[in-house]
């Protein structure tokens, strides 16, 4: 059965029964709209890109003292060899918390894919999943300092924030995945149908605010990844600090990561795509901006929506509040109406992912009946984009993005791109070239030491999984701007050594980083892959059943405990080593033989294929190869073997 689409059911006779809004929004409960206050006296409004944010780093070291607890429990249960834990922890409270290993989890774009295989990674992390303790791998999740998402990645890095951090298993409970949100008829408590969320829309439009695409796709995702009341439809960004087991200090912060259209991004059929050099911005409960590039300065979450010129608010009794909204966020996070809409219209050839490193054919085409690849087709987003002028006068140009009042509007620090713009155009944070939102977890400020890089990016063809090009991407733009990253080969290493297929350490020697600092990250790469199931589900897929959710969750923890230790006895060992690896280093202590010897088997060692090869011609071309996998633990049988006797 072929996968139907984000929009299936959209067409212009539904849409433009909106076009007359006065009418609508006066039967919301709770409100969409962002409201106008009287302006605090005491809020920096803008906050240059040095160190954290104050309130951040007053978080962050409470739950560094959490994470010591947690983390002592998970080092008993590892028992690694020859290491004095006792001591190890005790050196660690004396330097007052400075030392414990800072985690981070990192889940990448790719719609329904990274999301749903995302969190069966984080379920394998998760010490109150009785599996994960007896796999050692328990424990990890309560350790980590950060979670950062970007478009279908940001879903889960929201949701449970939202959820109050349940289980993996119970917060599936709570987003009936087996729900086609996209063709809802009638609104329920789990789905929104278009009358709904254009009347959500229409709030905020008749508040004075605009109105585009993001704002409609994230009203209907809210259905399924937020709580609350009719989709959570007022729940704001900021506030998830007040939720218990951030305000306790027990969950990681989540950070969501974004880009934006300049004017100078190259122009296909009236919409823009951003370059692979543009800015990446991020938005946390506490702020939002950028640490290089287009500002190097933040503003507070809170108030956005705020009119801001050079740093002093325009009008003291028009602050905003509740611009922030938790849907607006995952809507201007994963949104991409505008590489959708080029991609369509150029059938694959213009401004496609920069994710993507090789074509797509009509060959490729055989295998993937229930692996959909065209996320919204043109006559949809054609609809789409006129209903939006008509009925919220924003022109295509426009709605294809999100618009965010631009609070950094006459700063001098902000590049002339944007100083004289009154709104920012906020678009997924993939489609800029990192597809894994590792930016905001190697800013020097956040001192992160050990990342989990999951991928599901869908990069390469015949049966679309990872090639490591987002992470090698990473790299590029690390080195360009001068942070510390590990280096990372291209995709044909990553194809070589089977990379697609297993997990791999890089920067463990920091000769082998960007600036060849030991502090450097260690970064672990984890590409979805088929062990007990082909898990490479279509990123725009708007249902799947709880019998295809159990095989991915049980997939995702294959891979993340190396089938149950039957790959490598000693995996969950070697992870550990991993983590703590950056901190032992602070504390002077030495690798033991065990996590040497783990090093030498995981940790890529500098080694790398030719990218680019010399045609006939003379010219230089990229090396592309496919990525055709099998079970790991299945194998002999083919995908499209598996593909003729699922439903799914």
């Amino acid at each position: 059965m072929q996968a139907r689409n984000v929009i299936t059911i959209i067409t212009l006779a539904t849409l433009t029964n909106f076009s007359g809004v006065t009418g609508l929004g006066s039967d919301v409960v709770g409100s969409y709209a962002p409201i106008r206050v009287s302006c605090p006296s005491d809020v920096q409004w803008i906050r240059p890109a040095e160190g954290l944010n104050p309130s951040e780093a007053t978080w962050l070291r409470s739950r560094k003292a959490v994470i010591v607890e947690n983390f002592a429990q998970y080092l008993s249960r590892l028992e690694l060899d020859s290491f004095d834990v006792t001591s190890y922890l005790k050196a660690i409270n004396q330097s007052e918390y400075e030392n414990v290993p800072s985690l981070g989890f990192a889940i990448s774009g790719g719609g329904y894919a990274s999301a749903y295989t995302g969190t069966g990674a984080l379920r394998a992390l998760d010490d109150r999943l009785p599996a994960a303790g007896e796999q050692s791998t328990g424990g990890l999740l309560q350790s980590l300092l950060y979670q950062t998402g970007l478009s279908g990645g940001s879903w889960p890095t929201v949701s449970f924030a939202a959820h109050d951090w349940p289980t993996a298993d119970e917060i599936v409970e709570f987003w009936h995945p087996d729900i086609a949100r996209p063709s809802a008829g009638n609104s329920t408590q789990y789905a929104a149908n278009k009358t709904s969320i254009f009347t959500d829309l229409a709030t905020k439009f008749k508040a004075g605010f605009p109105v585009t695409t993001p704002d409609y796709f994230g009203r209907m995702w809210s259905y399924e990844f937020l709580p609350g009341v009719h989709g959570g439809v007022d729940k704001t960004f900021s506030s998830l600090v007040d939720v218990s087991a951030l305000r306790n200090h027990q969950a990681p912060l989540p950070i969501l990561q974004l880009s934006t259209i300049s004017r100078s991004d190259p122009d296909f059929y009236g919409l823009q795509a951003p370059l692979e050099t543009a800015s990446t911005y991020e938005v946390t409960p506490y702020e939002f901006g950028a640490w290089q590039g287009d500002f190097s300065s933040f503003t507070p979450t809170a108030w956005l929506g705020t009119e801001l010129e050079n740093g002093a608010v325009v009008n003291m009794s028009a602050c905003v509040q509740g611009f922030d909204k938790i849907s607006f966020m995952l809507g201007s996070s994963s949104t991409a109406v505008n590489m959708w809409y080029i991609d369509d219209r150029s059938n694959g050839t213009l401004a496609t992912f920069a994710k993507r490193s090789s074509p797509e054919g009509p060959e490729s085409r055989e295998d993937l009946i229930k692996r959909q690849t065209v996320l919204v087709p043109l006559s949809q987003l054609d609809a789409l984009l006129e209903v939006f002028n008509e009925t919220f006068h924003e022109t295509s140009d426009i709605a294809a993005y999100g618009s965010w009042p631009n609070p950094f509007m006459g700063l001098n620090t902000t590049t002339p791109s944007f100083r004289n713009d009154s709104h920012l155009k906020i678009v997924d944070g993939s489609i800029a070239g990192q597809g894994i939102p590792l930016w905001s977890l190697i800013q020097p400020a956040r001192g992160v030491d050990f990342i989990f890089a999951w991928d599901s990016t869908t990069d390469v063809h015949p049966n679309l999984w990872s090639n490591g090009t987002n992470l090698h991407n990473m790299y590029l733009a690390a080195n360009r701007s001068g942070l510390s990253f590990p280096i990372v080969p291209a995709a044909p290493t990553f194809i070589k050594n089977n990379y697609t297929h297993q997990p791999v350490f890089f920067g463990c020697d920091a000769n082998l980083t960007t600036t060849k600092d030991p502090a450097t990250p260690i970064v672990l790469y984890l590409a979805n892959a088929p062990y007990s199931t082909y898990s490479n589900i279509s990123a725009s897929q708007p249902t799947t059943s709880r019998a295809q959710m159990s095989e991915i969750f049980t997939n995702s923890f294959d891979l993340l405990t190396q089938a149950n230790g039957t790959l490598n006895q000693e995996w969950a060992q070697c992870l550990g080593c991993a983590a703590i690896d950056r901190s032992l280093t602070r504390l002077g202590m030495e690798r033991t033989l065990q996590c040497q010897r783990c090093m030498h088997r995981y940790c890529w060692n500098g080694e790398s294929v030719p990218d680019q090869i010399a045609g006939p011609d003379g010219a230089t071309y990229e090396v592309t190869e496919e990525v055709d996998l099998e079970m790991v633990l299945k194998p002999g049988i083919s995908f499209a073997e598996w593909n003729a006797t699922h439903s799914f």
